[in-house]
């Protein structure tokens, strides 16, 4: 069909005759071009280091638009709070919690360390002043600027706008362990007692457990061979929620050498997730660089209400142990 394409408009048939119609879409059905230069965007300053920076509207010949006399003059225009580009960018980062504020920030740092181009830094930089001149710092802190550039002028003045909690994330929904997934690491040897209390608890909370270990059948207890619901090697912690490490002495000198035991609780550590684990687990969390706070939590002797409780949520105060924010 000629029709129902971004790109309709590049056919031979429907192609303007004389007055040739370009735009920034590079992409999609029925392309017959191929766009040059790196941005596909609008504005931009690549013309400043010599490069192309797509199709130009032409003052001389192109488009205005016919002031026909009516009760008044018709012409195109805008309401004055188009200009106000920063107010709400203002009022959402505020809004957010500390650490979806410095996600933001890092994000920002992320994003902007991959330009090539100095002033194109700068231009973004002084776009965020007019958000927020902590963001603003914080940002060029984390690119190893000495100071922010100079505030890029504001059509319209931002304004100060009501906060709303309701924009975050964090803190806006209960916690809660229903509908998760809570990843039990055993070998052979670990207690099934233990095992049996972690799956017990986590199914009255509303979760699931899924029993993890080197093979896909193990022999807890020295007794006979139980399987199991996935093989370590296949099942990273990323796949869940929470973690418990459940492992006898012997169990735990094989994983030790397992590099994907040890990447299956620095990662649940580093994705700041709870994690339980037996006395005997503690070697295979040292080697994977846990520290202590109120999300690891040892079982032994105690039961697992504990760490359900963490398991509900993330361990945000630990992220700034492990983590450079902007």
């Amino acid at each position: 069909s000629r029709l129902g394409s971004v790109n309709f408009h590049q056919l031979p048939i429907n192609r303007a005759k004389g007055c040739p119609v370009m735009n920034m879409q590079r992409d999609g059905h029925m392309q017959m071009e191929v766009p040059a230069g790196r941005a596909n965007y609008e504005p931009n300053t690549l013309a400043k280091v010599g490069e192309p920076g797509g199709p130009r509207e032409s003052l001389k010949t192109g488009f205005r638009t016919f002031a026909a006399p009516v009760t008044e003059t018709k012409v195109r225009i805008r309401a004055e709070t188009f200009a106000d580009h920063y107010s709400q960018a203002r009022m959402f980062f505020r809004s957010q919690s500390e650490p979806e504020q410095a996600h933001l920030a890092s994000a920002l740092v992320f994003e902007l360390s991959k330009v090539t181009f100095d002033h194109v830094r700068a231009q973004v930089l002084g776009n965020l002043r007019n958000v927020d001149e902590t963001l603003a710092q914080r940002v060029a802190d984390g690119l190893g600027l000495s100071e922010a550039p100079a505030k890029t002028p504001a059509a319209a003045e931002p304004q100060d706008m009501d906060l709303s909690p309701a924009l975050r994330i964090l803190g806006k929904y209960p916690e809660t362990l229903e509908g998760r997934t809570v990843g039990i690491l055993v070998a052979d040897g670990s207690a099934s007692a233990t095992i049996d209390a972690i799956k017990d608890a986590v199914i009255a909370a509303g979760a699931k457990p899924k029993v993890i270990a080197p093979k896909l059948n193990v022999k807890l207890d020295g007794g006979p061979a139980t399987p199991i619901d996935g093989q370590l090697a296949g099942s990273p912690s990323v796949m869940f929620d929470a973690i418990a490490v459940v492992l006898s002495d012997a169990g735990v000198k094989t994983l030790l050498k397992d590099s994907a035991a040890i990447d299956y609780v620095k990662d649940a550590f580093g994705h700041l997730k709870a994690i339980a684990f037996t006395s005997a687990a503690k070697p295979l969390l040292d080697k994977a660089g846990v520290e202590a706070d109120a999300g690891i939590i040892e079982l032994s002797g105690k039961d697992v209400k504990a760490f359900l409780k963490q398991a509900k949520t993330r361990q945000w105060d630990r992220e700034p142990n492990i983590r450079l924010l902007a």
